[in-house]
């Protein structure tokens, strides 16, 4: 094979790399605009990125009692079985009131996400807050609020987070952004099925 030939081959293997992850960024941002606009799921949001450090809040409004959302929120081995994202849950330890799992996560058409987190709950203080242990991509910590509405039936859900980026992430901060409105999304909607199927 001469030197034309694999310059050739070369040109041709960069056109058909190139034009792949072209293709591929694109399906991302598709998938991410669906998430840009209003979700019923979401009351209020907030993130702003300061360096590597995103930090997030979100606040939802679930349709069941206080005890049964807080039940299945801690019920997090299980998460496999309640929010759509969320490839697999493995509980690893436990210890009173603290949990490690280990997650697999694919947010938007981006890559699996493998992680493990330590979650502890307050019953008292119906907060549960998380930590992750090991990450790939991102050092991940925060809570979940929650309180009751005046008359018992619904729980308001407050999030916030704080994630570290651990590499450079090759994607815009809106399509993150989307990823992580997906999951609180996907977890609001999975926490509420539980919930409602708890409570009969």
């Amino acid at each position: 094979m001469n030197s034309k030939t694999i310059i050739g081959v070369v040109a041709a293997v960069v056109v058909v790399v190139v034009g792949f992850l072209a293709y591929q960024y694109m399906r991302v941002k598709a998938e991410a605009a669906k998430w840009s606009g209003p979700i019923k799921e979401i009351v209020e949001e907030k993130a702003t990125k300061d360096g590597d450090v995103t930090t997030t809040h979100f606040v939802s409004i679930i349709d069941a009692p206080l005890d049964k959302v807080q039940a299945a929120l801690w019920n997090v081995e299980h998460s496999q079985d309640m929010v759509e994202n969320i490839r697999m849950s493995k509980l690893t330890a436990q210890e009173g009131n603290s949990k490690t799992v280990e997650m697999h996560l694919q947010a938007l058409n981006l890559p699996l996400q493998y992680f493990t987190m330590k979650w502890t709950l307050d019953p008292a203080a119906h907060r549960l807050s998380f930590k992750t242990t090991e990450s790939q991509l991102q050092d991940l910590e925060g809570y979940y609020q929650l309180e009751p509405s005046p008359d018992g039936t619904k729980t308001r859900v407050i999030y916030e987070s704080k994630g570290r980026d651990k590499v450079a992430l090759p994607f815009p901060q809106s399509v993150v952004d989307s990823a992580n409105r997906e999951t609180f999304v996907n977890t609001m909607r999975g926490a509420k099925k539980a919930a409602q199927q708890a409570g009969g």
